[in-house]
């Protein structure tokens, strides 16, 4: 019998989802990597930006630049 493929919408790291092709299909690391590749490709895998941590960024060079602004101006 083939294979069950599930869709999952759980967001995983690049690492999670390799154990999890390790874990699944039993092949090595090499072989996990041509597979999360060939997946990338194919749209199996989708890409997100980690968005909590580009906004948390964000925020402290805003206030890093605005303590700058002000330690400027106040000279």
């Amino acid at each position: 019998m083939g294979s069950r493929i599930e869709k999952t919408e759980k967001v995983m790291n690049k690492q999670e989802i390799l154990d999890k092709i390790k874990r699944d299909t039993g092949c090595d690391d090499k072989r996990a990597e041509e597979i999360f590749h060939a997946a990338l490709q194919n749209g199996m895998v989708k890409r997100e930006p980690n968005w909590n941590f580009i906004i948390t960024f964000t925020i402290y060079l805003a206030v890093l630049g605005t303590g700058a602004w002000a330690l400027w101006q106040h000279l």
